[in-house]
C-alpha cells in the first residue's frame, strides 16, 4: 500500500513538472497611426531648426543664388508631394464627406495655400536667401501646425480615419521632414 502511494505521488510530481504553464512575454504593442505621426512631428521640429542653421552657415560660404536654388529645388519636390497628398484627401472627402469634412477642411485649405505660395517665385525675396528660407519655413510651419491640429481632431473623434486619409497625412509629415532634412544636408555638403 505504501508503494502504491509513493507511485501515485511520483506520477503526480512527474505530471506536474511536464504540465507547467509557460507564459511568453507579451508582444510589444504595435504603434498606432497617431503615435507614429507624433514621433515624426518631433523629428520635424528638430529638422526646422537644423535647416535654419544650415542656411545661416551656408550664407557665409556660398552665394545667395546657390542657397536659393537648393531651397527652391527641394521646395518644388515638396509641392509635388503636397499636391499628391491633397488629391488623396479630396478623394477621401468625396467618399466620406459627412465624417471627415469638418475635420480635414482647414487642412485642405492650408495645403492649397502652401502649395500655391511655395510654387510661385517671388523675385524680390529670392534675391536674398535668408529671407527666402524664412518665407519657405514659415509656410512649412503653418502647414505643419494645421496638420497637427487635424491629427488631434481625428484622435478625439471616435471614428478612425480611413487608411487612405492616414496615408495622406503621413505623407505630409514625411514630405515635410524629408524636404527639411534634404535641404539642410545639401547646404552642408556645398560648403
Amino acid at each position: 500500500m505504501a508503494k502504491l502511494v509513493y507511485l501515485i505521488l511520483a506520477l503526480c510530481v512527474v505530471q506536474g513538472t511536464f504540465a507547467r504553464v509557460r507564459r511568453d512575454a507579451p508582444a510589444a504593442p504595435e504603434k498606432s497611426f497617431f503615435d507614429t505621426v507624433l514621433e515624426v512631428g518631433g523629428k520635424i521640429q528638430v529638422a526646422f531648426e537644423d535647416t535654419r542653421q544650415s542656411v545661416l552657415k551656408s550664407l557665409g560660404f556660398q552665394s545667395d543664388d546657390e542657397v536659393v536654388q537648393t531651397i527652391k529645388t527641394n521646395t518644388d519636390q515638396y509641392v509635388t508631394n503636397l499636391r499628391n497628398a491633397q488629391t488623396t484627401i479630396q478623394e477621401e472627402l468625396k467618399k466620406h464627406s459627412d465624417v471627415f469634412e469638418p475635420i480635414v477642411k482647414d487642412l485642405n485649405v492650408k495645403l492649397s495655400e502652401t502649395a500655391a505660395t511655395l510654387s510661385q517665385q517671388n523675385p524680390e525675396v529670392a534675391q536674398k536667401a535668408k529671407e527666402y528660407q524664412e518665407q519657405v519655413q514659415t509656410n512649412l510651419q503653418s502647414l505643419f501646425a494645421e496638420a497637427q491640429k487635424t491629427v488631434e481632431k481625428l484622435k478625439e473623434d471616435a471614428r478612425a480615419p480611413s487608411e487612405e486619409l492616414q496615408r495622406a497625412l503621413k505623407q505630409i509629415y514625411d514630405s515635410t521632414l524629408e524636404t527639411l532634412t534634404k535641404t539642410g544636408e545639401t547646404l552642408k555638403k556645398q560648403k
